[in-house]
């Protein structure tokens, strides 16, 4: 349920619009103060039930007495479901203000008897990461370093990043690469841009979208491939307004419920209901 909002979208880079510097200087789509929530549907059959909430947030911070973002993500089963399919998933990141470059990431996620504890400190200067990885199926902890050539993402810092993409110059069905870490291991994926279109809404009203699927990797809840369709704001904000997947059981919605602090102001629809 979570996962279907946040393992979504993006991660960047091999991209000729990406530089070596895993970055870039200025930030366009967001600010400390930014907070939006989701609600999750889930459809079983011909039925679709609320089944979670998903939010993230924008805050300042200090990251070894420099200044930083960090980007928070939360997701929750709603209870009268958590005897199905509980989740309590929470995830952390903190990237550089100047070039949004990650700098550490926390995973804590309990979904259904699944559990997942990830921890990544990034040291660009050396091109690698260290990384402690633990999940349910494995017996303890296993501590590594992960080594990479190009840009690397996790599953949130990416999002932020990937706001500030310039659809514009892609075509439709351009593939846009990205390198994506996850349970320690670094994955060569992509987000396939299916253009712009106009999108209504569950509360009926209709936005200016720019549509896209990522590839997604295998696991818990997703099978892999191109299971997922996003729709952005096509304005300065870039905030997700609607994700569709296909899970392993059946499919979910991760549907914008509310949103402020927005740096652009409110995304504006194109007609109301």
């Amino acid at each position: 349920m979570r996962k279907v909002f946040l393992t979504f979208l993006f991660q960047l880079c091999v991209s000729p619009i990406f530089s070596q510097e895993c970055g870039q200087k200025n930030q366009l789509a967001y600010q400390a103060g930014e907070r939006i929530s989701y609600d999750v549907v889930y459809n079983w059959g011909v039925i679709w039930v609320s089944a979670g909430e998903v939010m993230f947030e924008v805050s300042d911070t200090l990251y070894k007495q420099k200044e930083a973002y960090w980007f928070k993500g939360y997701g929750k089963s709603l209870k009268k479901w958590d005897w199905m399919y509980k989740v309590r998933d929470s995830f952390d990141a903190i990237g550089t203000k100047n070039q949004l470059a990650p700098l550490w990431f926390f995973r804590n996620t309990r979904e259904g008897s699944h559990y997942t504890q990830n921890q990544y400190w990034y040291n660009a200067n050396q091109k690698h990461i260290k990384a402690s990885v633990w999940n349910s199926d494995l017996e303890e902890k296993e501590d590594r370093k992960v080594a990479y050539e190009n840009c690397v993402w996790d599953v949130l810092s990416a999002i932020y990043y990937a706001r500030n993409l310039n659809f514009d110059q892609y075509a439709v069905d351009d593939k846009i690469p990205i390198n994506l870490i996850i349970n320690g291991k670094i994955y060569d994926l992509y987000i396939r841009y299916l253009g712009k279109e106009e999108f209504e809404a569950r509360n009926g009203n209709t936005y200016k979208t720019i549509k896209f699927k990522p590839l997604l990797v295998s696991g818990t809840i997703f099978d892999g491939g191109e299971d997922m369709t996003v729709w952005v704001s096509d304005d300065e904000n870039k905030i997700p307004i609607q994700v569709e997947a296909k899970i392993l059981v059946g499919s979910v919605k991760a549907i914008l419920s509310d949103f402020k602090g927005l740096k652009h102001g409110p995304v504006k629809p194109v007609s109301t209901n």
